[in-house]
């Protein structure tokens, strides 16, 4: 889908209510990530998946859950759910907003890029952190990644090959200010087809405001830019595909 939207809570519950399931009642409390396009983006796409696939899903793991509202339409979906996060404020949330919808979500602590053995899942989603900051901000929680704006998202590629199935796939929404021609062929490197399935201009949140100037100054931006183009990336694991570089 392409189009240009506003980004906020707002246009997330439009996006939100299009979707064949009770749209659910989500709490982000301070330091948490509040669901916005993005999230209502990888949630339509998620449940698109699991409504389609003619196999069934019926295990799914969220990655840097935040509020945890997709992995809440994942268990409205009549799917097993893990989601992890690694803030005591976000595994909380996602308590909650599980509760709160009557569904069971069971929540794992954890950073990304430390994670502990998951049993393998039929989807992954993720609403990673993807936005550049400058090398003194801390990084990986609720939208700065590094200085390319990639330490999550790349993480995050490197252990899907264990998380997700033969034949299962995965979901992960970004900008392209971080790049998603490095994110395809990260995927592919590890024998996943992988693809953009949904795209949206959205003009720039609060948080890119404030940084606009230093995106420019570090190329990430045009002079003057003050719009991003947010994508949803399906990637499938092939089950007999060699990743590149790798030996049969």
């Amino acid at each position: 889908m392409i189009g240009r939207w506003a980004v906020g809570e707002a246009t997330a519950g439009r996006i939100l209510g299009t979707l064949p399931l009770p749209q659910p009642t989500v709490t982000a409390p301070t330091g948490v990530y509040r669901p916005s396009v993005d999230s209502a983006m990888l949630c339509r796409r998620m449940v698109n998946h699991m409504q389609t696939h003619p196999k069934g899903v019926t295990t799914v793991i969220e990655l840097c859950a935040g509020s945890g509202i997709a992995s809440v339409y994942a268990a409205l979906a009549g799917a097993r759910v893990t989601a992890v996060d690694d803030t005591r404020e976000s595994v909380e949330a996602v308590a909650v907003n599980a509760a709160s919808n009557d569904v069971t979500v069971d929540v794992v602590r954890s950073d990304v890029r430390a994670l502990p053995r998951l049993d393998p899942a039929d989807l992954v989603v993720a609403n990673p952190p993807y936005v550049p900051a400058p090398a003194h901000m801390p990084d990986g929680h609720a939208w700065n990644a590094g200085p390319n704006g990639r330490s999550v998202v790349d993480s995050i590629i490197g252990v899907l090959p264990e998380l997700v199935r033969p034949a299962g796939a995965a979901l992960l929404v970004q900008s392209d200010v971080c790049g998603v021609t490095p994110t395809l062929s990260g995927l592919a490197d590890r024998g996943f087809d992988a693809a953009v399935t949904d795209e949206v201009v959205v003009d720039f949140g609060p948080v890119m405001h404030e940084r606009a100037l230093w995106l420019e100054s570090q190329g990430f931006i045009e002079p003057g830019e003050r719009t991003e183009r947010v994508v949803v990336i399906r990637a499938v694991r092939s089950t007999s595909a060699v990743p590149r570089g790798a030996s049969r």
